[in-house]
């Protein structure tokens, strides 16, 4: 830690800043509010319709902020739901910071509502974002942007982390396996994905998530393993003993979480050939169009020079960390702002 941000967190002390998330957990947003040390109220919004759990969350968000009358509220975007509730819990004396996730400007389920989003975050708010090019988008929008990738740390090593949970998986330590962590959304390339799986005898291919049966029903069976939703000690497990990690998607601007995890893990990467992702790996990662003789071939010479790419993985997790630091110091100062109000 910088004795810059060291300054800046003992100033905050005298704030009150939270992170409010809809989604039970994220990563993203817990790394954020442990790194700036502050408290995160994460809720999904429980089982049922979405207009009823975004009933019971708008609610519970209000109880909330209401009981621990914050200074600054940072909140997880999309929904835009969850933007309009703060704003009505705090009233307009509270500044607001959304950490916009790529979803806001491309989800067909969202991007409607960017220029909503962009006007609520208007000076003296502020937004987050993943990379320089959504971050021209946001001030051309009209609201002040600072870039913040996923949260680059440590994880534990393999052997660190004992057995599965599973037994099943651990057949995957006597295999070399890429590991790919995906939700099966609309920036995912999953027909390609799946034709990959037919391609690469002597690489096993893992799906986390809850994967549609039209999709389990396309790869090729024998060489793939569908573990589902895992706990995050048990995805861990599966990151550490990987050979190789996947990032897919077929969208420009999308930073990918698992390309988080691979540096965070220092393991070898394979992502689509987008110029956010070329910019930030550069020579780190395979970059390949989303087609899947073009994953198929970097999934197999990333898992045969594993060691190079991870030893270049490592490298630049030392320059990414640095850039890390000097964000985090922005935010903080934008927190510690109009102290006294």
């Amino acid at each position: 830690m910088t004795a810059e941000v060291s300054t800046a967190r003992s100033i905050m002390q005298e704030k009150n800043p939270v992170f409010v998330s809809w989604i039970d957990f994220h990563g993203r947003s817990e790394g954020i509010a442990r790194r700036l040390g502050i408290e995160e109220w994460a809720d999904g919004g429980g089982s049922g319709p979405l207009p009823v759990r975004y009933a019971r969350l708008w609610a519970a968000t209000w109880k909330y902020l209401r009981r621990v009358k914050p200074t600054e509220v940072i909140v997880m975007q999309p929904p835009v739901v969850a933007l309009l509730a703060v704003r009505a819990a705090v009233g307009r004396n509270v500044r607001i910071c959304g950490d916009l996730h790529t979803g806001t400007f491309y989800d067909p389920k969202w991007k409607w509502s960017t220029r909503l989003v962009m006007k609520l975050l208007k000076a003296p708010n502020i937004s987050i974002v993943t990379n320089d090019a959504l971050a021209v988008k946001v001030r051309e929008l009209g609201s002040e942007a600072v870039v913040l990738h996923d949260l680059i740390e440590s994880y534990q090593p393999a052997d660190e982390l004992g057995p599965f949970e599973d037994p099943a998986l651990e057949t995957l330590t006597e295999r070399s396996y890429v590991l790919v962590p995906i939700t099966y959304s609309y920036d995912e390339p999953l027909e390609e994905l799946a034709a990959a799986t037919h391609r690469t005898p002597g690489v096993t291919w893992v799906f986390t998530g809850r994967a549609p049966a039209s999709f389990v029903e396309q790869c090729d069976a024998a060489n793939t393993v569908f573990p589902g939703f895992v706990s995050r000690e048990e995805y861990l497990r599966l990151l550490a003993h990987a050979n190789v990690l996947l990032a897919p998607t077929t969208e420009e601007d999308t930073m990918q979480r698992a390309g988080y995890e691979a540096m965070c893990a220092g393991k070898a990467l394979v992502t689509s050939d987008t110029a956010v992702l070329r910019e930030f790996f550069a020579d780190a990662a395979l970059t390949v169009p989303p087609q899947a003789a073009r994953f198929a071939s970097a999934v197999a010479r990333a898992a045969e020079e594993q060691k190079h790419f991870e030893s270049r993985m490592k490298d630049l997790k030392v320059r990414r960390e640095q850039e890390q630091e000097e964000a985090l110091a922005r935010l903080t100062a934008w927190i510690n702002q109009g102290k006294g109000n």
